[in-house]
């Protein structure tokens, strides 16, 4: 009898040293895992990083915004140039930076809240890049009010009218044309 408790002691030993390889195997896992996500080689360095972003203080539109509006940029031989566009004369404008067109001077573009500074007639004020919407545009339509009439004496098979038939006593001729001979 006492050789089937020690068997049965050291198969329960056997059988906890097994729980205890899985329960280290499986923290040494979740333990690889969390290092795995922190340092993954497939994300960008310092991801994890928490970016404190500073808000940008709201912009108030001022006479110059509802004239003027700023569209896109272009970076070429590494000079900026901005896209204006004038709403009231219905004209677009490329302007470099510090450079001016048509009276509109544009500089200090501020890359990371995408502003520039524009100036027009002794006015001065910050543009921010205007942004895409995904929102549909609306369409002018107009429908007439009612069907339009056919003209009088037109018979399209199928379609019913209103409009009195003339009378079955006028018949129109068809005339023949009869060419010459050629000779």
């Amino acid at each position: 009898m006492s050789h089937l408790l020690q068997k049965h002691a050291a198969t329960a030993s056997k059988a906890s040293l097994i729980a205890l390889a899985n329960l280290t195997l499986v923290a040494s896992l979740a333990a690889a895992s969390s290092k795995l996500e922190s340092n993954s080689p497939f994300l960008p360095a310092g991801h994890n990083t928490m970016k404190v972003v500073p808000k940008t203080p709201p912009v108030v539109n001022g006479p110059l915004s509802r004239e003027l509006e700023f569209r896109g940029i272009v970076q070429m031989n590494g000079i900026y140039q901005f896209s204006l566009f004038n709403k009231k004369l219905n004209r677009g404008y490329w302007i470099a930076e510090n450079g001016a067109e048509s009276g509109i001077s544009v500089r200090n573009f501020d890359l990371s809240g995408m502003r520039i500074t524009v100036s027009q007639n002794g006015r001065s004020e910050q543009l921010t890049l205007m942004t895409a919407t995904d929102s549909p545009l609306p369409v002018a339509i107009s429908m007439p009010t009612k069907p339009a009439a056919l003209p009088p004496g037109l018979n399209i098979p199928g379609l019913k009218t209103n409009s009195p038939k003339p009378s079955a006593s006028r018949v129109i001729p068809r005339r023949r044309v009869i060419l010459p001979k050629k000779q």
